[in-house]
């Protein structure tokens, strides 16, 4: 994929509306209505899927005035190559902070990124669709991760971010980053674990408390999980059904996010933004990267006459700019009865190139999910990988 975008699976559009005021216009954006309306409305009057965001106001900044100051720092005000517009540039930074207004989160210029009653934020609103990232392929993907067959990926991933969990300070929120979430599946999964374990934990602590002073559990520590998606359908399936997670239309490229706001990022099957990455994880926060294992859809990938597959340079760019903890091996294979075929086809970019009636053709009995997750805390000096990582998961990412 492009290196602005998340994801092997990405597609864009527009989802909730992006106001800015009257003298910050810009192609895709309207007039903001006026401000009263919106603060007249109540706490108590936002639902709650749409509150959770009001809440963490604090975590976001305002993605226009970010690549404003970018803008600034590239292509100083005086035209030389060698100083900068310090002025605007600060200017730019103290107007990033977003802030509740009614249901919209707003910055000090009057950007506004309205909360959707769908439960999540777009700060993308001018992303265009990619050809084949449309909403049936995260509907396909839904259902075909739904049966299981990425379930010991799911484990794996939830298995570390549960363990740096607990190992963060108590009662500290630890904050986790989906980078390229798609419909939602692994953050999903996560929280379920999370729950399960905090349910078990005060159970036992509560226990223990009750038998020897007679007080009350210790509060485990939160944990904040963040889906982004440069895709609108994906994430809006992901916040289908509404839960404590956040969910936002983001770009990797220019993420709507504080600096070191985040204590752990997942990328899975999907390129990353390294010196992104580095902005946003505190300092010694950690990185978590799925990439597919050499033997990764091999069946689909014979019946389609296409090469073996090699994730050689991605995990060695992820090496460079890593100091790498841990390599998690996630590999099994699985009968696929026949009537889950089309699903399995329609998931996967593998078969974007085939019309219908090629599609239809395909036939595989088995499929091998063979996956890497890599672990490591992300280097403060930066590397030129740190740019961009393009990469053939476009071709070979089906999660």
């Amino acid at each position: 994929m492009g290196n602005t975008t998340f994801g092997n699976h990405a597609s864009g559009g527009c989802v909730s509306s992006v106001t800015v005021s009257s003298n910050h216009a810009s192609p895709h954006v309207k007039p903001s209505e006026d401000p009263s309306h919106a603060e007249r409305l109540s706490a108590r009057q936002i639902p709650l899927r749409m509150r959770k965001y009001m809440d963490n106001a604090a975590l976001f900044r305002c993605p226009v005035c970010a690549a404003a100051s970018a803008k600034a720092i590239e292509e100083p005000a005086d035209g030389s190559h060698d100083g900068r517009d310090s002025q605007g540039i600060a200017e730019a930074i103290e107007r990033m902070d977003l802030h509740p207004r009614g249901s919209a989160l707003v910055c000090e210029a009057g950007h506004t990124f309205d909360v959707s009653h769908k439960g999540y934020v777009n700060f993308v609103p001018a992303q265009k669709p990619l050809k084949g990232y449309s909403k049936a392929f995260f509907e396909a993907r839904r259902e075909f991760l739904s049966w299981g067959y990425y379930d010991h990926v799911l484990q794996a991933v939830s298995q570390v971010v549960l363990k740096a969990a607990a190992d963060a300070r108590a009662n500290d929120r630890f904050r986790v980053l989906d980078a390229g979430c798609a419909e939602g599946y692994y953050l999903r999964g996560i929280r379920q674990a999370i729950q399960s374990t905090d349910a078990k934990v005060d159970k036992a602590q509560a226990n223990a408390a009750q038998a020897t002073s007679g007080t009350g559990p210790i509060a485990p520590t939160e944990t904040l999980l963040i889906g982004a998606d440069i895709s609108k359908d994906a994430v809006r399936l992901a916040a289908g059904g509404g839960d404590p997670n956040l969910w936002i239309v983001d770009d990797v490229a220019n993420l709507a996010l504080a600096d070191a706001s985040m204590d752990c990022i997942l990328n899975v099957f999907t390129p990353a933004n390294y010196r992104e990455f580095r902005r946003v994880l505190r300092h010694g926060g950690m990185l978590v990267k799925v990439v597919p294992g050499p033997r990764h859809l091999e069946q689909l990938r014979r019946a389609l006459g296409d090469a073996d597959h090699d994730e050689g340079d991605v995990m060695r760019i992820f090496q460079r700019n890593c100091d790498t903890t841990a390599v998690i091996p996630a590999t099994r294979t699985f009968d696929v009865p026949p009537e889950r075929v089309p699903t399995l086809i329609g998931m996967t970019p593998l078969a974007f190139r085939l019309d219908e009636a090629q599609r239809r053709k395909i036939m595989v009995s088995r499929i091998t999910i063979d996956a890497r997750v890599l672990v490591g805390v992300l280097r403060p000096d930066e590397t030129p990988d740190t740019i961009a990582q393009p990469t053939n998961q476009s071709k070979v990412n089906n999660r």
